[in-house]
């Protein structure tokens, strides 16, 4: 019975104090005494979780406590005990932070009630308080690990951007964390209160898109039995994070062109319009211009959408946050998994290096987790690697060399070709590679004839060592 909760009662009657905290001591609660505010004030430090406070006591009254109570512990309940003839006084106490009043002579059944009930929404507000800070510390910006210039450019740009109710694409591959910085810039932004609802377009039938997004009435298709909520007004108050983006349908782009400018949408089968205050986030790994540009995304779509832009670098890309990525992962694995703590060897290390990440940070920390599974001791080495990482560190150290009696015109050609192998064909990160702009590139892909992806008979070997 003593975790009922903390009290303090505040009366400058010690009868009427004592009489009091007989009560609600016999009720479980721990209780303190304080004949006046001075006195009162002492105790600021003590965790207590409900003030019971006289409103006339001495120099300093029970509203002036309140004032001076509330500057320190804001989340600390406070009652004011009152006769009716200042009842007017009592519920502007509530306007100025109390919980609540009572009026004298006390009613010890409705003094026991009242008490329990500011002690449990205190009780609930500290577990929110906690519990948001714990998302704030999952979903902080110290959560988005990376040393490199690449990520501190990201970084100041989720900062930049997570106050600003704009909409916000994120590009990058598979892999490199999407998600992560959308939780981010939703968590460090005035909404961070309101909810977080993801939804991913390429997971999503396209027949049930519209539905997914928008909701439906019963009876608004074969099988809608009931209706259903959609995502954006799941998210209403909050931030919708629509990712895989370059995967939606081509017929719905126009509907959600409207709802990004109108903020109001239309279930499927209904006739009423529905408003909703969302901040929507999208992300893909695709490449949105060319899709443009080849007419499969409209393109007023995509500058809505793009009114913020943050580009995530590749881990082949940002090496030098390899071993700090590696050492985060351990230590969080380590204690996810209940698992001995691991570290790597050097010439494990060198191997991650050099490796190429195709799943980027996603398939760094999915292979050390296999790794420190299967591993024997606590040391990860190079018998504990997966055959993909040494097989390509294989094929790094005996590279091809490239032909000496190329021309200039074939030397362009290599690099070309040899960007967009490594890119996978994605040809703004190929631009990006060689420092060119995709216009550039464009107009050399024409001019030598490599549009459609064929590659020169002199460099089908030299390509083979990427």
């Amino acid at each position: 019975m003593s975790n009922a909760g903390r009290v303090l009662v505040v009366e400058d009657h010690e009868s009427e104090r004592r009489a009091v905290t007989q009560i609600l001591k016999s009720e479980g609660f721990t209780v303190f005494g304080a004949e006046n505010a001075d006195k009162a004030l002492g105790y600021v430090e003590e965790n207590i979780d409900v003030v019971l406070s006289d409103l006339h006591m001495g120099d300093v009254n029970g509203l002036q406590l309140l004032q001076l109570w509330k500057k320190r512990r804001p989340e600390t309940q406070f009652i004011l005990l009152t006769g009716h003839s200042s009842v007017d006084s009592a519920v502007e106490a509530i306007k100025g932070g109390a919980y609540d009043y009572l009026t004298k002579p006390i009613n010890p059944d409705e003094l026991i009630l009242l008490i329990r009930r500011a002690v449990e929404t205190q009780q609930k507000d500290k577990e929110i308080d906690n519990l948001r800070r714990r998302l704030d510390q999952k979903f902080g910006l110290d959560q988005i690990i990376g040393q490199s210039k690449q990520m501190k450019e990201v970084f100041a740009k989720i900062q930049r951007a997570a106050p600003v109710d704009a909409t916000v694409l994120i590009l990058g591959e598979n892999g490199t964390g999407k998600e992560l910085v959308a939780q981010a810039l939703h968590h460090n932004s005035p909404r961070k209160k309101g909810p977080f609802v993801a939804v991913n377009c390429a997971a999503v039938p396209a027949t049930l898109v519209e539905s997914e997004l928008f909701g439906h009435v019963k009876g608004a298709f074969t099988g809608a039995t009931d209706r259903r909520i959609g995502r954006f007004e799941q998210a209403d108050g909050g931030s919708l994070f629509i990712d895989e983006i370059g995967d939606f349908e081509l017929g719905l782009q126009a509907k959600l062109l409207r709802v990004l400018e109108t903020l109001t949408f239309t279930p499927v089968g209904g006739h009423e319009d529905k408003k909703v205050d969302v901040r929507v986030i999208t992300a893909t790994s695709r490449d949105v211009p060319q899709m443009v540009q080849e007419g499969k995304f409209r393109e007023d779509l995509y500058y809505r959408l793009n009114v913020v832009q943050i580009r995530l670098p590749r881990l082949r890309d940002r090496t030098d946050d390899v071993p700090v990525l590696v050492d985060h992962f351990l230590h969080e694995i380590s204690g996810r998994r209940g698992i001995t703590p691991h570290r790597v060897s050097p010439e494990v290390m060198r191997r991650f290096m050099t490796y190429r990440w195709p799943g980027n940070v996603r398939e760094l920390r999915n292979k050390l987790e296999s790794m420190m599974i299967m591993a024997d001791g606590e040391v990860l080495t190079e018998k504990d690697l997966p055959e993909e990482i040494l097989a390509e560190s294989q094929a790094v150290s005996a590279p091809k060399e490239i032909p000496s009696n190329l021309t200039m015109e074939e030397l362009e050609k290599l690099a070309i070709t040899k960007a967009l192998d490594q890119c996978g064909g994605n040809r703004t990160h190929a631009a990006e590679r060689l420092g060119i702009s995709v216009r550039t590139l464009q107009r050399k892909l024409r001019q030598y004839e490599l549009e459609k992806g064929s590659v020169p008979t002199p460099f089908k070997d030299v390509l083979t060592e990427a």
